[in-house]
This record gives C-alpha cells, structure tokens and sequence, in this order.
C-alpha cells in the first residue's frame, strides 16, 4: 500500500498537519486463469477544517495520472455521502452480485470433517499462511474462486486476524476456509486452496438448520448457485477503466477480504 498525503507547516504549533490523503493498493487478481493488475484507492478523506478546498482531488488527479496507464483498472468503494464526488474523476458506479444456494429441504448426510484453526499457535498460523503463498506461485486452474486475489498477503494477514475464530481447514481437499453461520444462513468468505470444495458438505459440518449458504466471492463454477445483486449498505462500487466493467457485465463481486 502507498499513501499520497498533502500536509501543510503548523508553524504556531511546530508540527505538520496532514490534510488530506488517498492510499494506492496494487492488486492482483487471478480470472479463471487470466491475470489481472488493478488499483484500489482507499482512505480517502480530508481533515474537515480544510474540506471544499480541493486538496483531495489535487491527489485523486495526481494518482490517476501515475497508475491510470498502467493498470487494467482502478476501483475503490464509496459510501453514500459521497456518490456524485467520484464520477467526476471519470469513475462510474457499477453493481455488484451475490451467489447463493438455498438449502432449507435438503438433507445433508455426508458432511466434511472440518478442523477449528487455532490462531494462537505460531505452526497452524504459519500452515495457513504457507497455503496462501503456495496457491499464489501456483499456475493450476482454482476451482473454487473465479476472482481470486493473488498475492496481497498483508491484507490477508489484515482480515484472517479479523476472522481468525471463523478459521477451518478440511483435511479431505487440504483447504482452508472462512466461514460463518448467522441465524440460519451459512457465509463463506473465502477459500484458500484451489482444489474445489462441495459447499453444501461444508454447511452440513455446522451444528443446527441452514437454509440458505451465501458465498462472498465469484465462485469459479456459477452454474452451481443462484445470483442476486448485492447490497451493501453505506458502499459502493465505483470502476475506471473498460476492464471492470466485466464486473457487472458478467456478474462478479470483489471478495470480502479484498477490500483495502
């Protein structure tokens, strides 16, 4: 991650105060084989003492000048006080979709044997870890994930520790997973390994009725599930760039442990 910051002297004070700043994410992703290169602005946000005075788009401007030629793409996540901020930078908002798979009548026998990983031991941490970097030096095919994010191991780093009590690795396909279950549904953040997993034997590894498992990423295999735009409240998807725009066009979703 790089960070663009304007700052101005405090000379009464004797310090700088920082104004205003953008971070740059160099992303990489995998399509179904084909290797993407975008860029995710992020932290973008001006001291309120100087807002409306244009130092954020002196470095919105500046950024897109450096990366807008040398990337397939650059996209970042607004919320909604700020929907008519990016388009004048040439941005567009652009939808997002969900897949899903109801499971409310089915009767799962054959479940996975599942594993709780235990993030305070240093070796199962550095197992999951070896598993990232592994599938990111890897030219096989990923069967789970259709837009994986390559590389990037400090944010995953980031968001595993956010979701280190919802850790599992399924000895059966050696992958890991990330999953949640709330109320009755079944949310599978991610899957670290490339050798495809039957979602349905994983929900079945969960105590109690799932009716409904909901993936937050583009699953490789989309014939599989249902799909329904995804609504996130307060954030949206805003694309530069004729690549992205493959995100609505072919339903996609950026998963949940790319954002920056």
């Amino acid at each position: 991650m790089l960070l663009y910051e304007i700052h101005l002297i405090n000379l009464q004070e004797k310090h700088l105060d920082l104004i205003s700043n953008v971070s740059v994410n160099i992303m990489q992703f995998d399509l179904l084989g084909e290797k993407k290169n975008y860029i995710q602005l992020g932290t973008v946000m001006t001291d309120r003492k100087y807002q409306g005075q244009g130092w954020n788009r002196k470095i919105i401007e500046q950024v897109l000048q450096e990366y807008k030629n040398t990337v397939d793409g650059i996209y970042l996540f607004g919320n909604d006080s700020v929907l008519h901020y990016y388009p004048k930078f040439g941005f567009q908002p652009s939808k997002e979709y969900e897949y899903y798979l109801p499971c409310k009548e089915k009767k799962i026998e054959d479940s996975y044997i599942v594993k709780k990983v235990d993030f305070t031991q240093e070796k199962q941490k550095e197992q999951l870890y070896n598993r990232i970097r592994k599938d990111a030096q890897s030219n096989c095919k990923n069967e789970n994930d259709g837009m994986y994010m390559n590389k990037n191991i400090g944010l995953y780093q980031f968001w595993i520790t956010e979701y280190k009590d919802s850790l599992y690795y399924l000895p059966e396909r050696e992958v890991y997973v990330i999953a949640n279950k709330k109320k009755n549904c079944l949310y599978i953040e991610q899957v670290f390994g490339k050798r495809a997993i039957e979602v349905e034997r994983l929900a079945g590894a969960f105590k109690g009725t799932i009716e409904e498992i909901i993936l937050e990423y583009t699953p490789a295999r989309k014939e599989q599930f249902l799909i329904r735009e995804s609504k996130k409240e307060d954030c949206t998807l805003f694309i530069l760039g004729k690549d992205l725009e493959r995100i609505e066009r072919d339903k996609m979703i950026f998963p949940i442990l790319s954002h920056a």
